[in-house]
């Protein structure tokens, strides 16, 4: 299976590239955590969903449930503060591109789903999730050049909705007549996560953490008229490792 495609991939090779400059430097004492900085990131990330049919008593989901994992990887930049007792806080923002593609069935009631034997209806839900962005607080304890630390903040995410209806035809009983539909958005939520980073040498450090986002339940309006709307819950947890360069 394909799991990452080339901006993910150009953002792990970048990543990659620039711990590897990072462990080859000289060990230079480092110093304050205090100050902007620019760096890379890159994981996977595993997307949960759950479909909904809400009013509509039309149709039924033969599953309601899919989850996919693949990598992703951008940009991030941020600025912390240290003070005393090794206590730092800072904000940090970041922008990745990720492809997450999930899909249900659903069938009419008494229906059920296509056959070339009588009238009958499919309707397969695909909803792919994109770029993505975060913006979020830190908080942690640095000893020496270790920095342990929580986050959380403000998540978006771009998704698409595709709908892809078979109907009995009548016509040709073998070959189903498809009616499409499509629906983007968005997505707008919260994100917790923790992680663990360590400088080398003066500028650079590299971390290891993990991201929880939470969408809640997300809204796709239908046509009002052939489309019945979709509530759809969405979560993400993400591994990532990432390199930064300190100013």
């Amino acid at each position: 299976m394909k799991l990452m495609n080339k901006p993910a991939l150009a953002a792990t090779g970048a990543a990659a590239a620039l711990i590897c400059t990072a462990a080859a430097a000289q060990p230079a004492h480092p110093g304050s955590w205090t100050g902007p900085y620019l760096g890379l990131v890159t994981g996977a990330q595993r997307t949960s969903t759950h479909f909904a049919l809400p009013g509509d008593t039309a149709d039924v989901l033969v599953t309601d449930r899919d989850r996919d994992t693949k990598w992703s990887g951008g940009l991030v930049a941020g600025f912390n503060y240290e003070a005393r007792g090794g206590v730092v806080v800072g904000l940090e923002g970041d922008v990745t591109a990720g492809k997450n593609r999930l899909a249900v069935t659903a069938c009419t009631t008494p229906d059920g789903c296509w056959t070339p034997a009588h009238d009958s209806f499919t309707t397969i839900n695909h909803l792919t999730g994109t770029a993505a962005g975060h913006l979020r607080a830190r908080v942690g304890i640095a000893s020496g050049p270790s920095l342990f630390y929580a986050a959380g903040g403000y998540s978006l995410r771009r998704a698409r909705l595709d709908l892809l209806g078979e109907c009995f035809n009548p016509g040709d009983p073998a070959t189903p007549l498809l009616f499409p539909f499509s629906r983007s958005k968005t997505m707008s939520g919260f994100n917790l996560g923790a992680g663990y980073e360590r400088q080398i040498g003066r500028h650079l450090a590299v971390r290891a953490e993990y991201l929880y986002d939470n969408f809640g339940d997300q809204l796709f309006r239908g046509d009002g008229a052939e489309w019945n709307d979709r509530r759809i819950a969405v979560r993400n947890s993400t591994f990532r490792i990432g390199a930064d360069f300190g100013f």
